[in-house]
């Protein structure tokens, strides 16, 4: 597709936006008051399938204009490892001295302690160093579980890529297949359950596979989510989600909407905002406990949106030009 002649850019903003939302609430809630079927809880989990959705899409789409190994990720690392390194630099430089219980003097020797590597601050505990302790979470920037495993969900592709099966329309069917029975299996065990969210890329593969035998039409979205909708609040919930949102994400994608297509002609933030939007949430409830869930919302898109353009055109914007280099030189 053209450039800006799509609507990724808007939904992934858009994508980005529904998981910032969702965390003011469990953020302020404490995850053990958020319950599986409550709507700022699935608000969120909807934006994470969209961004998912489009990567798969667009990825398939990467390898095949350019199927090589070393290549492709280069591509991929240039366009997540600079800003994911300097927004980690940044919670443990800026934000962590000052949110801290500890003193300066505790928080360095214990940021330079192996054991405080080992103890996975970032996901699941600050506590190591002294970080967000009096909050009713205390992650410190637990959306970064994410990153892993879409990068192992890119060594799948380019796998399958090298093998040849990316050539074949039903090539992502038996991957789609085990993803569903892995998830059956887990759907109980955390943090294993979150093995469904890679059903959305792989679903997003598929469909950019099939690309020209698929049509999308307003009414095929409305009667996917129609099961959907009837068997909300059950598990088989989940099923009719995993083809009713990448449908409605890639349709939504390219209708003709001339003020969405050109959404990012200043930037992609999305990236910005999933990498600082947790700890920017968790700094304001550190030092605002009581804070309206209205309010809260508001200052969260208030810093967390500076912070995404800040990662943009210092960093995010370079490291691609630096990719677009690496296709100008295999080309030659």
């Amino acid at each position: 597709m053209a450039a800006y002649r799509n609507n990724f850019d808007f939904l992934r903003f858009l994508g980005a936006s529904l998981i910032i939302i969702s965390h003011a609430f469990a953020l302020s809630l404490g995850y053990g008051n958020v319950f599986e079927f409550d709507s700022h809880l699935l608000i969120g989990q909807f934006g994470l399938a969209t961004l998912l959705v489009i990567s798969g899409y667009l990825i398939i789409a990467s390898w095949e204009r350019q199927p090589d190994f070393m290549v492709f990720f280069k591509k991929r690392l240039l366009r997540v490892a600079p800003a994911l390194i300097v927004s980690i630099l940044a919670v443990l430089l800026i934000i962590g001295p000052i949110v801290t219980t500890l003193s300066l003097q505790e928080y360095f020797a214990a940021l330079l302690s192996p054991s405080t590597w080992t103890s996975l601050a970032f996901y699941k505990d600050g506590s190591s160093l002294g970080l967000f302790t009096t909050n009713p979470v205390t992650y410190v920037d637990a959306p970064l579980w994410a990153i892993p495993l879409e990068f192992f969900l890119y060594i799948v592709v380019a796998v399958m890529g090298i093998a040849g099966l990316l050539k074949y329309r039903n090539s992502m069917v038996p991957a789609i297949a085990v993803t569903v029975l892995l998830w059956a299996v887990c759907y109980l065990l955390q943090p294993f359950d979150k093995i469904r969210f890679m059903i959305y890329f792989f679903v997003g593969a598929f469909l950019w596979i099939n690309r020209e035998r698929i049509a999308y039409r307003w009414y095929y979205v409305a009667l996917l989510w129609m099961p959907t909708l009837i068997f909300f609040h059950t598990q088989v919930f989940y099923v009719f989600a995993f083809i009713a949102i990448p449908y409605t994400v890639i349709w939504f994608a390219d209708l003709p909407l001339e003020r969405l297509h050109n959404f990012g002609k200043y930037g992609d933030f999305s990236f910005g905002m999933f990498i600082y939007g947790y700890p920017i949430q968790q700094s304001i409830l550190h030092f605002m406990p009581s804070i309206e869930i209205g309010q809260f919302i508001i200052l969260s898109f208030a810093f967390t949106i500076p912070a995404a353009v800040l990662s943009w055109y210092l960093i995010e914007r370079h490291a691609l030009a630096k990719k677009d280099k690496i296709k100008a030189d295999k080309d030659l």
